[in-house]
């Protein structure tokens, strides 16, 4: 997505707003070679990633930290209330999750290596993604995935009569959110 810089705004300031780093900010603008040296007017790319699966610490708050501990406890790791604050205990399972995958390195941050290893759709997506119902699907987990509403999975889902049975290997549906 395309982000308009305003007056008092810093690189910072913007990581913080789209939860994510400056470094990965940097990244997607190889233009800017001096990262104290924006100005009002103009425009930086902020990844979709960034904004699906948004790097993620201890302190972080709201719905996508909640997301995040759904996603954990899924996969088998307890965070904890999931109240949507990162805290000792959502970090404490994020790093049991992060040294449970040998490709991940267990720093108690919440990357988007450690999101895809947790199910979530991160990147850009068409309009429509298809997508094979796996064992122990549910629309709740499914929804996490992709951060797309249960709701809006059934509006384009007219096959699916009884929102509580999913059938494996039943291909469905997943606007994009």
């Amino acid at each position: 997505m395309t982000y308009v810089v305003q007056p008092g705004d810093s690189l910072f300031t913007i990581a913080q707003k789209f939860n994510t780093t400056v470094g990965v900010i940097l990244s997607a603008n190889p233009k800017i070679t001096n990262p104290n040296l924006i100005f009002p007017g103009q425009s930086l790319v902020i990844p979709i990633s960034a904004i699906n699966c948004p790097f993620l610490r201890q302190g972080n708050r709201g719905p996508e930290v909640k997301r995040f501990q759904i996603l954990l406890r899924i996969a088998g790791f307890n965070p904890g209330p999931i109240d949507g604050i990162f805290g000792r205990r959502t970090q404490a399972a994020l790093t049991a999750f992060q040294s449970s995958i040998k490709e991940l390195e267990p720093t108690g941050v919440a990357d988007e290596g450690t999101w895809t290893a947790l199910g979530a759709v991160c990147g850009p997506r068409p309009e429509i993604t298809l997508y094979t119902v796996r064992p122990g699907d549910t629309l709740f987990i499914i929804s996490n995935r992709f951060n797309v509403s249960i709701s809006r999975i059934l509006s384009v889902n007219s096959n699916i009569t009884d929102p509580n049975t999913l059938y494996t290997g039943q291909v469905i549906n997943i606007p994009r959110s």
